[in-house]
């Protein structure tokens, strides 16, 4: 009786091709996941889906030499009556120890949705701003930092 058995032929070639085709897409997968992280994140802290407008601008560098106070500008489109304003901002850094990094209240026509201060940011990531409508409506926008230093220790 003969068995007929089949040998794989691995090269060391083959194999660190396969190591640094699987390297790289892994490389882009953290970025992408972090996008639908914020959401989800968002979504499991409020029990309410965010929705990315253009009423929320968050203006934050792209790039910051360290990460203990990045500079971060919050401005939201609202006017503020008593039908149409702003309860409330949270800005969430998904990758820091601390997720839920500030909340800011604006009371109807007492204040203008605007924030100007500055943040600490463990790693690179994509900083979330949250704005809850008086509606119950959650608007979003996100800014990507990328920071040469742990501001977070």
């Amino acid at each position: 009786m003969v068995e007929n058995t089949a040998t794989i032929s691995l090269t060391r070639r083959a194999l660190l091709t396969a190591t640094c085709v699987g390297g790289a897409s892994l490389v882009s997968l953290p970025s992408a996941l972090a996008i639908d992280d914020g959401v989800k994140l968002i979504q499991q802290l409020t029990g309410k889906i965010p929705t990315e407008s253009d009423r929320v601008h968050l203006a934050m560098p792209p790039v910051f030499p360290n990460g203990y106070s990045v500079p971060l500008a919050l401005d939201i489109d609202s006017p503020m009556t008593e039908t149409d304003y702003v309860r409330y901002v949270r800005v969430l850094a998904p990758r820091n120890p601390i997720i839920d990094v500030a909340t800011f209240y604006f009371p109807p026509r007492r204040s203008e949705p605007r924030v100007s201060t500055r943040i600490r940011i463990a790693e690179p990531q994509y900083i979330v701003a949250v704005a809850e409508m008086n509606d119950g409506a959650l608007l979003t926008a996100k800014a990507w930092v990328e920071v040469a230093t742990n501001g977070c220790i």
